[in-house]
């Protein structure tokens, strides 16, 4: 079992807060609402986001109140309930079955990608399993052994299950059914003996559940309100053809432990079934197995009425299959493969001297099934999903860095990769209200600062003082407003955004753009002086994958009139092999902005399809009028015309 949590424990922990990259939105409204706890507000019910059940969030606030606003401490939540998970599911089936069939559902659940990744995002719904299991084997205690304090753990936990996630409330249906079957097929279990146990944890379940039902009560629009939203019989779901949905749906939630499962890039990695192939082998023996002991064994009846409950959350809502809302299927579903090995391996791990060879085999065969689950998990997850730009798109990783790039050029705060605790100095900081208002990852990760402000919505945007600034701007708006706000002589530096693609956008587009302005405090000797007032001050090199990014340096000592495109030109052997034609800084601080005094970094991309050759290869820099090509001319030291562009060996910028 310690192995089983040990590798269970590394694949939870590794990368976590990276691996998944960003952080989605229902991910930052849980950290939103931990800072309100932090403050102080210590609600019962959370009603941001369509409503939310509150005991992840008071989970989440313990680590963000130790770590800070990071994705870091909001996913570091779901570790411990994860691995608890895990050594919960080794106690209940223990005591449902056998410690061969617990150690065997521990080291599936561990392995198990679904259950990887509900341990390593900010969801609530990883507290669901964790209380099933916990619910179930104090239950099964109690049935045990007679002992009123297991009927009241039960009771008690499972009262508690109601404050994790909404998928719970499909669970009175699970117990209903299994009591009936109990009726059914027990009619010893109608004793009174047995049902007073039940009435005291039915006891602590509704003292427990008490404060959640006054409030339902009280605000039934705000608790209930989410489930109409999405299930399947709103018309919106199902497109005037309930049946056909209802009939779909159910087919695609039967088969998403070994066809395939969630498509939802934050849920899972798109399409995979729950089980790889050998365990989803094991799967099938195992749910073989319980529906031959259906009726003569309780435990298996359970397993198969709780398992076939739970999935009902996700086959009558849309999206289906839907791993979130099928959380309460674990960790049930890690039984099944857990009774096919079982089954298996026989009645021992060993039987005769003349028969080793084949309980070697048989064990061999499990131990084979975990470890290709466990390496196909590792894969899957830490490979090409782990670094696939949809990754990043679904989970809004677009929005987490501007926060990051806001707290950086600030100096305190979670800057992308660790926190700072510096402070903002002189420095400020500028935000559109529509990055602010649509990216809830924005206002959870930046850091609290007076210094943060809001650019007004309906009038001007203020002009900025001398100090360091950074103005975050929305790309397809009215940007260009923030250029009056730059009054004096500054260094300019402009920089796009990472790209952000929504669930329905056709294709990604730039989540911000950023205007970085700081004095001047001293400026080097020109390269190259152009007329106009137009002097090169800097120019590098670095290599790309598709060849060459330079970045120059202009220094304006007047006001240019007109507007000009810088031209980089890569020369070979007197030949043109790639070319950057662009309005400085991509056009987002012309040569008509220009004010005399200023700085401006201009960054160009040349494509290249050869390598780099120092000895054979220059770059050509020049500015042209593109309404009529005409250059600004070169000038001399006496200050003469002397060409139209100034020629850079690659050995002289190339660091």
């Amino acid at each position: 079992m310690s192995v089983t949590l040990l590798v269970a424990a590394v694949l939870r922990l590794a990368a976590v807060g990276q691996v998944p990259p960003g952080l989605y939105h229902d991910e930052a409204y849980n950290g939103l609402d931990a800072l309100k706890i932090l403050d102080g507000d210590f609600s019962l019910y959370f009603s941001a986001n369509n409503g939310r059940e509150p005991m992840f969030i008071y989970l989440i606030a313990l680590w963000v109140g130790l770590l800070g606003r990071s994705p870091f401490a909001v996913r570091l939540a779901s570790f411990a309930p994860g691995l608890l998970t895990i050594a919960a599911t080794y106690a209940m089936a223990r005591t449902l079955f056998s410690r061969r069939v617990g150690l065997m559902s521990a080291a599936v659940l561990g392995v198990t990608l679904w259950h990887v990744h509900l341990s390593r995002v900010g969801y609530r719904a990883v507290l669901l399993p964790l209380f099933i299991a916990l619910t179930i084997w104090q239950g099964a205690l109690g049935w045990r052994t007679g002992r009123r304090r297991y009927w009241l753990a039960a009771g008690a936990l499972y009262g508690l299950s109601f404050y994790t996630y909404m998928a719970v409330r499909f669970t009175p249906v699970a117990l209903f059914l299994f009591g009936l079957y109990c009726l059914l097929t027990r009619p010893g279990w109608r004793k009174r003996e047995r049902l007073v146990p039940l009435a005291w944890a039915g006891l602590t379940f509704l003292l427990t559940l008490a404060p959640l039902i006054l409030f339902t009560f009280l605000h039934p629009d705000l608790v209930l309100s989410r489930t109409g939203q999405v299930a399947i019989w709103n018309p919106e779901i199902h497109g005037g053809d309930l049946m056909g949905t209802l009939v779909t749906h159910t087919t695609r939630t039967l088969g998403m432990f070994f066809l395939k499962g969630d498509r939802i890039w934050r849920h899972n990695v798109p399409w995979r079934p729950v089980f790889d192939p050998l365990l989803g082998l094991f799967f099938l023996a195992g749910l073989a197995r319980a529906v031959r002991g259906f009726r003569r064994d309780g435990a298996l009846a359970l397993v198969v009425i709780w398992t076939l409950t739970l999935m009902l959350p996700t086959l009558l809502a849309e999206d289906a299959p839907h791993f979130l809302r099928g959380a309460g299927v674990w960790p049930m579903a890690a039984l099944f493969p857990a009774l096919g090995m079982d089954w298996l391996m026989g009645q021992g791990w060993t039987v005769s001297s003349r028969q080793g060879w084949v309980s070697a085999l048989r064990a061999g065969s499990v131990v084979l099934a975990l470890l290709v689950g466990l390496f196909s998990t590792a894969a899957a997850y830490f490979g090409d999903y782990a670094h696939a730009d949809q990754t990043a798109y679904w989970f809004e990783s677009g929005a987490v860095e501007l926060a990051a790039d806001v707290n950086g050029f600030l100096g305190v705060g979670w800057d992308g990769e660790r926190m700072q605790h510096g402070t903002p100095g002189e420095r400020q900081v500028y935000i559109e209200p529509l990055l602010w208002e649509n990216w809830t990852a924005v206002p959870f990760l930046t850091a609290e600062s007076p210094t943060v402000k809001l650019l007004p919505l309906n009038r001007g945007w203020p002009a900025v003082e001398s100090g360091p600034v950074a103005i975050f701007v929305w790309p397809y708006g009215n940007w260009k407003r923030v250029w009056p706000m730059l009054n004096a002589p500054a260094e300019i530096r402009v920089a796009e955004g990472a790209l952000s693609q929504g669930d329905r956008d056709p294709q990604p587009f730039t989540t911000y753009r950023a205007f970085y302005v700081t004095p001047v405090d001293s400026v080097a000797p020109a390269l190259a002086r152009f007329q106009g007032g137009v002097e090169l001050v800097g120019a590098t090199m670095q290599r790309t994958n598709q060849g060459v990014r330079v970045a120059l340096r202009w220094h304006a000592t007047a006001r240019l009139a007109s507007e000009y495109t810088v031209f980089v030109h890569y020369i070979r052997d007197g030949q043109r092999i790639g070319q950057s034609d662009v309005q400085p800084a991509n056009g987002h601080y012309p040569t008509s902005r220009w004010r005399a005094g200023d700085l401006i970094n201009d960054d160009h991309f040349v494509t290249l399809a050869d390598p780099l050759d120092v000895a054979r290869d220059q770059i050509f820099v020049g500015l042209y009028r593109p309404d009529d090509s005409q250059r600004l001319d070169l000038l001399d030291q006496a200050g003469n015309p002397a060409g139209s562009f100034v020629a850079l060996p690659i050995s002289e910028i190339l660091p």
